[in-house]
């Protein structure tokens, strides 16, 4: 892990607030940009700090660590989401809100250490995907096996708009309707990017032949509207940024 990942924590025990920190600065690239007791204040703290992995406790006064979970998911560019609970018995929930990860203290080295390297490989992905030598040509990619309930779908890469992940399932929006892929998208990735798909953003898989228009956002990030009849909106995270404008020579 060569880039620094920022982290922010979010617990209302200062002494838990203590060991987290401590166990992170001991792993190499991790950044702790800042803390907070409660909701509110790690509203604030997050929006100043823009960190890309959040710990965050689930009992907590006024918000709860899933209310804010809930908050955090609207955000723009959201942070990854850790809960790190005494509790197991929300993990179902905290999923629900797309949490990368769910700890049970007492927290260990090991434990933090493999979270940290989870949320490194999907926020610092090899560079594969959207450099200019993933257009060279590779080898054909075959039809991709989609499922409408029951009832399988062999498709032609070239009629995928995008495909999205969101709550443990992959989406694929074809020219025809929407299906459901088995897998998870990064073998997806790993399928389509010979055919022109790019990742955008974590949660995002498009296919760069039907982009309908590439709008500049916030930050000097870009916002793309898909071909597809609803011209879907796909947002270019700020850690894709940099790579979306070589691919496209912005």
């Amino acid at each position: 892990m060569t880039a620094t990942l920022r982290t922010f924590i979010i617990d209302d025990e200062a002494p838990a607030r203590r060991e987290l920190r401590y166990l992170l600065e001991q792993i190499a690239a991790v950044e702790v940009v800042g803390e907070a007791a409660n909701g509110t204040a790690a509203l604030k703290g997050i929006r100043e700090t823009r960190p890309q992995l959040v710990f965050l406790d689930i009992q907590m006064p006024g918000l709860s660590g899933l209310e804010l979970a809930r908050f955090l998911c609207e955000l723009p560019e959201r942070p990854l989401l850790v809960f790190a609970t005494a509790f197991d018995e929300y993990a179902l929930q905290a999923f629900e809100v797309d949490a990368m990860d769910y700890l049970c203290k007492p927290l260990t080295l090991e434990r933090v250490a493999k979270t940290v390297a989870k949320a490194a490989k999907l926020l610092f992905p090899p560079a594969a995907s959207l450099t200019p030598e993933a257009r060279l040509p590779l080898e054909p990619c075959r039809k991709i096996i989609l499922y409408r309930g029951e009832t399988i779908v062999p498709t032609a890469a070239e009629r995928i708009i995008f495909a999205s992940a969101r709550e443990g399932e992959v989406f694929v929006h074809a020219v025809d309707g929407r299906y459901r892929v088995r897998g998870t998208l990064n073998e997806l990735e790993q399928k389509l990017a010979p055919s022109g798909f790019i990742r955008p953003h974590r949660s995002f898989l498009v296919n760069s032949n039907q982009i309908f228009e590439v709008i500049p956002w916030f930050n000097g990030s870009y916002k793309l509207i898909m071909a597809d009849r609803e011209r879907t909106e796909i947002p270019v995270s700020r850690y894709n940024t940099k790579d979306f404008k070589k691919y496209f020579d912005l």
